[in-house]
């Protein structure tokens, strides 16, 4: 599958990115399962964890779907309610410390 990214025509989703995202808000369970299904569509490898004040999601993939990832989620599933985000790429520690729930 090929994806592309920037101005039409020009590739940009073979880069590919280790990224952590964290969002707070009133998330919970409907946040994780919402999260999870989203990575999961986009072919994206990861895992998520619930914190005690936000839910961590560290992703591999390429750039731009890392960028779709992270739009869906920041608007999140109806009964849940994202107050901020924040992301972090070329995460160093890379997916083999990553702990949570896999997808």
């Amino acid at each position: 599958m090929d994806y592309f990214s920037g101005p039409i025509g020009e590739p940009g989703g073979d880069e590919i990115r280790i990224a952590e995202l964290r969002f707070t808000g009133r998330l919970g369970s409907p946040f994780i399962r919402f999260a999870r299904a989203r990575g999961l569509r986009l072919s994206l490898t990861g895992f998520i964890r619930d914190e005690d004040d936000a839910v961590v999601v560290l992703l591999e993939g390429p750039a731009a779907l890392i960028d779709a990832f992270e739009i869906t989620c920041s608007l999140g599933p109806i009964d849940s309610r994202i107050d901020s985000w924040s992301r972090t790429d070329d995460v160093p520690a890379g997916l083999a410390t990553g702990t949570g729930l896999p997808f």
